[in-house]
């Protein structure tokens, strides 16, 4: 039986935002890699497609080129849709494998994945957008066989957040020697503590006085990172190529590629191009590409009163069922020096957010610009400008995709189209 597994973003995906501005859930990270690389861990042979928004497309196929996006051949006896929130896939894999007709899985809270035998694609054409396929697929929903799974689903980043040691742990398991570095350099006076815990990537430099700490889980630092003297990483952690991490404390954390890191951060996801360069905290937080800590920027995770901490995702406030909640921020956005964020924060893409007071609101507009009580509209050139100069002292020039995507999300014009309803 020959398999193709397609990765989907559905709608909800606006409970992740404003992660999920510019991009799809399935390319949020718990651990080491992307969600979405779990479905190739689970059905290792099979070739991969994406199925997200129209208006992320054209961004992820720039980002992950070998990867078909929006584009679904029917070229397999058997087409395995999968949700691109699966948390953990249960017993899902086994089903698939002995699945003999089109089935529908189903976690405890949606669909898990949709599989397509041979008897549902002959009545679908070779080349299928996510328009087509969606219509088709809603036409034989009531004959395709409905079967229960123990796979579950995100729902919400703070799960993501909730998960970075086992996540980081689980992927930890599965790099194999390619990921051993050549090169490395640690030098006199820096500590590795469970060295058989701690695999450095190509390059990588440690320097005296730093310490890699993997007593209580593994530490991954990949190719061209430095960790400066006075710097502290305890696992379970992964940072990302070409980081730097400066004096400070690192525990529980998954930094994305070029990234700067420094003072203490605790239980969180740096997607990638982050930099917190000083003294200041961020616990339990997601924070998106381009985002620039000033000095002493610090958020709150824990009540007073350690009572649970709500949050507003998309403009509903909703429990999250935990005491150690931090902030969500989106892409390029920027603090001032001395900001401090209270529990739960939800800040969008695009804001500067500055006046070294505590900023209390629950969700800060996308394109924001001041502080609590007095926000004003970050006027899209200008946002834009600032993007391209804070990409370009890394070397990188800002996508048109991107700029394009930034352009809706501040229009707001972005629509539901190309997501899967299944």
């Amino acid at each position: 039986m020959s398999l193709k597994i397609i990765v989907y973003e559905d709608l909800q995906y606006r409970q992740f935002l404003p992660l999920t501005f510019l991009r799809p859930a399935f390319v949020l990270r718990a651990g080491i890699f992307p969600l979405w690389q779990n479905a190739r861990f689970h059905f290792r042979s099979a070739p991969a497609a994406f199925c997200c928004r129209n208006q992320v497309a054209p961004l992820l196929a720039e980002a992950i080129a070998d990867i078909p996006v929006n584009i679904i051949k029917r070229d397999a006896e058997n087409l395995l849709f999968l949700n691109g929130r699966i948390r953990d896939y249960g017993n899902l894999a086994e089903l698939v494998k002995e699945a003999k007709a089109s089935t529908r899985f189903m976690a405890a809270d949606g669909t898990a994945a949709v599989l397509l035998s041979t008897a549902s694609l002959d009545k679908l054409p070779e080349l299928m957008t996510p328009e087509i396929l969606a219509a088709e697929l809603d036409a034989d929903r009531d004959i395709v066989a409905v079967n229960p799974t123990t796979a579950t689903l995100y729902n919400h980043l703070w799960e993501i957040m909730a998960d970075i040691d086992k996540a980081v742990a689980d992927d930890f398991a599965r790099l194999d020697e390619s990921f051993f570095g050549k090169d490395v350099e640690i030098e006199e006076g820096a500590w590795l503590v469970n060295k058989g815990k701690i695999i450095l990537g190509q390059g990588v430099k440690v320097r005296p006085g730093a310490l890699i700490d993997a007593s209580h889980g593994p530490v991954y630092i990949a190719s061209g990172t430095r960790v400066d003297p006075q710097a502290a990483v305890y696992g379970p952690t992964y940072i990302g190529p070409n980081s730097v991490v400066v004096a400070g404390k690192i525990e529980a954390c998954s930094l994305g590629q070029v990234s700067r890191a420094g003072g203490e951060i605790e239980e969180s996801v740096f997607h990638a191009y982050v930099n917190k360069y000083h003294a200041g905290f961020i616990g339990h937080s997601y924070v998106g590409p381009w985002v620039n800590f000033g000095a002493m920027t610090t958020n709150s995770d824990l009540k007073n009163n350690y009572s649970e901490i709500r949050s507003s995702v998309d403009g509903e406030m909703i429990g999250t069922g935990s005491i150690k909640v931090g902030s969500f921020i989106g892409d390029h956005t920027k603090f001032g020096i001395g900001t401090l964020l209270n529990t739960g924060i939800n800040v969008g893409v695009c804001c500067n957010v500055f006046g070294g007071n505590l900023v209390t609101d629950k969700e800060i507009s996308s394109f924001s610009w001041g502080g609590t009580g007095n926000y004003q509209t970050y006027q899209l050139d200008k946002a834009l400008e600032t993007a391209r100069r804070t990409a370009g002292r890394r070397q990188i020039e800002l996508s048109a995709r991107e700029e394009e995507l930034l352009s809706q999300v501040a229009a707001g014009t972005m629509t539901d189209e190309g997501a899967l309803d299944l």
